[in-house]
């Protein structure tokens, strides 16, 4: 009766997971501006982009208030063209996701899928539009980006479950 009280401490709070979440937007934001100096650590595009993919079917569209900062803080310290990756989501989320999920379905073993595509994808959509933006020069270290995400994103699914 009284052992659910003895750590009242141990219980999850709101207020935590808002410091949470704030402290994983500031991670982000180093770690990116640490992928400028360090070029072999992936700079997490894949990852970023499979949790708005994730927010975006849940109708949660509190998150885009981080995350299209993000994107032009992203495309700024990457080189990227200015609000390219907010308009290659936008595209991906109301053209390409509705037509993937319809043929199918929600499944989290496509999660690795979505990785290569968030990074092919939007060099494939530069190049799409290359004469509204400079397309960067395509270097194969990004499947090497890709990989190692899918392997992380794989790991945490794998503890998580």
């Amino acid at each position: 009766m009284y052992l659910m009280q003895t750590f009242p401490s141990m219980r999850r709070s709101s207020t935590h997971k808002t410091y949470l979440k704030i402290s994983f937007w500031i991670f982000l934001v180093i770690y990116v501006s640490i992928t400028d100096i360090i070029y072999y650590l992936p700079p997490l595009f894949g990852i970023i982009y499979v949790l708005a993919q994730e927010h975006y079917e849940n109708e949660e569209f509190n998150i885009f208030y981080f995350l299209v900062p993000f994107c032009i803080f992203f495309e700024a310290s990457k080189g990227f063209p200015f609000l390219s990756i907010v308009l290659f989501m936008a595209f991906s989320f109301k053209i390409i996701l509705p037509r993937f999920r319809k043929l199918f379905g929600y499944h989290k073993a496509f999660i690795p899928l979505f990785i290569f595509y968030a990074y092919f994808g939007y060099f494939g959509f530069l190049y799409l539009f290359r004469f509204f933006y400079e397309v960067p020069s395509f270097s194969w270290l990004l499947l090497s980006y890709a990989i190692c995400e899918s392997i992380l994103v794989w790991l945490f699914l794998w503890i998580i479950e």
